[in-house]
């Protein structure tokens, strides 16, 4: 490749009658070299000419079906094969590469969204090895940060149970004097028993309470636990500001002291997002009141697995349930006198408690399916083969034949 200085260079040597071997001698290059540029009257860059690519008659049809696949290079690549492309699969990989590093980034990006006062609030777990009595201790915090004002309530706990989540609630709603009308969650077990992206099944205690309390549970998409930043940021806050260096003679010492983190620091810091003091926008917050409400009591609701007779038991006695559910896991649900069954949310059955021990309680509306009579199809069910002709005989033939015998 010749730069313009040395086209230059060539073309001086050569009109002071220089000869062609001698320039490319002393220019370091090979005389045909030299012919070529002379032929030239002005200098020109080299421009490289693309080379075509086994891929580019699929391009087309290949950039639109990339999404369908879900950016898989392999099934492309087996694709591709099926319609003619008679390429390797690293140029399909080297492809796809840059198109699903743009479909990452677009996925990153999250529109960030504001709520109106009393409308949201978020709530996340975090966990933390903790000094709490002399002894290091895994701690859950639970953290419940209103959408508006960003006014924050911790509460450090030794397990994140549906009991332990709902008093958790229930005491942000005191600190906070009310609830906003809708709370975001994150996707765990004790809140959502399925969420697929098209249907979702609350655990049913959580579930009633909420229906309880007045507000519309929210959860994130799955995967995009970012959509419920502002608690993100508040569990990284906690773990940030709060615990670094802290030793605690309690648990109920270790909430102490998050209460008043949470009053005289968290709430009085100006918020690196709003750019304001939350416990002054928290005088905006247009909170229901949840003041004289009574506390939430959880209904008792284990799970039994169906066993093979229908029954499933609780506190020593047995109750049946439909046959149809032999073999899956129903919820106990006890009110007062009354145990109601329920499979995936639906009520299938219910029996009054009885008051005795190792006693059995059924139903045979339950035990239906098992005793329904079948209808013989018509014709006789298998083939008869006939009994061949017997003779008849007077029993007074064989009585002559043993009085015969016995005179031998």
């Amino acid at each position: 490749m010749i730069n313009r200085d040395k086209w230059g260079a060539i073309s001086c040597l050569k009109a002071q009658g220089i000869r062609k071997k001698t320039i490319a001698r002393t220019l370091g290059l090979h005389v045909q070299t030299v012919r070529k540029w002379l032929k030239q009257e002005l200098w020109k860059p080299y421009v490289r000419q693309p080379k075509r690519k086994l891929m580019d008659e699929f391009r087309e049809w290949a950039t639109v079906r990339l999404p369908q696949v879900g950016y898989s290079a392999v099934v492309l690549f087996e694709e591709l094969k099926a319609k003619g492309y008679t390429g390797g699969y690293q140029q399909v990989k080297r492809f796809v590469r840059p198109l699903r590093e743009e479909r990452d980034r677009l996925e990153e990006a999250t529109v960030r969204f504001e709520t109106l006062p009393g409308q949201q609030s978020q709530v996340d777990w975090g966990t933390s090895l903790v000094s709490v009595g002399g002894q290091t201790v895994r701690v859950s915090f639970f953290v419940m940060v209103l959408g508006y004002s960003r006014r924050t309530f911790v509460r450090a706990t030794l397990d994140e149970k549906v009991p332990t989540l709902l008093g958790c609630h229930e005491a942000a709603f005191e600190h906070f004097g009310g609830r906003t009308r809708e709370i975001l969650y994150d996707n765990p077990k004790t809140i959502a028993l399925e969420h697929n992206g098209q249907k979702i099944r609350l655990n049913p205690a959580f579930e009633d309470f909420a229906r309880y309390w007045g507000y519309s549970p929210r959860l994130c998409w799955p995967y995009r636990a970012r959509t419920k930043g502002k608690v993100e940021s508040g569990v990284k806050y906690v773990k940030g500001n709060f615990l670094p260096g802290k030793i605690f003679e309690s648990l109920e010492h270790l909430n102490r002291e998050l209460l008043r983190w949470c009053l005289e620091v968290a709430d009085r810091r100006e918020h690196g997002t709003t750019h304001r003091i939350p416990a002054e926008a928290f005088a905006e917050e247009s909170l229901v009141p949840t003041a004289g409400h009574p506390a939430y009591r959880l209904i008792e609701a284990p799970c039994r697995t169906v066993a093979m007779d229908c029954l499933v038991s609780y506190r020593t006695n047995r109750y049946s349930v439909p046959a149809r559910l032999v073999g899956k896991t129903v919820e106990l649900v006890v009110t007062g006198d009354l145990l109601a069954i329920y499979h995936q949310g639906e009520r299938l059955a219910e029996h009054a408690l009885h008051s005795g021990r190792f006693q059995m309680v059924m139903n045979k509306a339950h035990y239906a399916e098992l005793f329904k009579r079948r209808i013989p199809p018509p014709g006789p069910s298998r083939t008869m083969i006939p009994w061949p002709e017997v003779e008849e005989r007077s029993l007074a033939v064989y009585e002559e034949l043993a009085l015969a015998g016995g005179g031998r």
